[in-house]
């Protein structure tokens, strides 16, 4: 669509390697990122299953947005394996978000969102894959809305909230009764 990347921040090699063969500029997560951001100017900042909070400073750098990918419909399961809270909570929808970053983690404005099913029979993993396959759908949708200039940002109603940290475990020690 004409847009150009000028950076990936990344340790995993095929993107790497994908970076390379296309001439972009690479930097490992453990490298000075700032740096590397600041080296040139950049309209967005594109943060896809990433597990690293990033510092505000970094939130700055873009002239338009620092924009995140979640595995879940905003403002609920916020925070990390959200397909497994989803399932654990019996819910029936579940979906992605795609939103502008902030300081408080998964709370900013949301850009576009896509929702999927639950089946009976998911697990993580197949629900993971489900909300993957959206996530590409709803990134091809909110790049032709960058790229138009016809975005729409809406507040997350934070009342609606759930947040699940890195190391939050479920009751009784993720032990489940078969009898439930």
């Amino acid at each position: 669509r004409r847009h150009h990347i000028l950076g990936v921040v990344s340790s995993d090699a095929a993107i790497k390697r994908w970076a390379k063969n296309r001439a972009i500029a690479h930097a490992e997560p453990t490298d000075n990122v700032v740096a590397f951001l600041r080296e040139r100017p950049f309209d967005y900042l594109f943060s896809i299953v990433n597990s690293a909070i990033l510092p505000k400073e970094v939130l700055g750098l873009p002239d338009k947005y620092a924009i995140n990918y979640h595995d879940a419909l905003l403002p609920k399961y916020g925070g990390t394996h959200a397909t497994s809270w989803a399932i654990m909570g019996r819910e029936i929808r579940h979906g992605v978000t795609w939103h502008v970053m902030s300081e408080v983690v998964d709370a900013g404005d949301i850009l576009k969102q896509l929702s999927v099913e639950i089946a009976e029979r998911d697990t993580a993993l197949t629900l993971n894959a489900k909300c993957y396959d959206a996530a590409v759908q709803a990134y091809d949708d909110l790049i032709d809305d960058l790229s138009c200039g016809r975005t729409s940002r809406k507040k997350q109603d934070l009342a609606e909230r759930s947040f699940f940290p890195r190391y939050k475990r479920p009751p009784v020690a993720g032990v489940f009764s078969w009898q439930r």
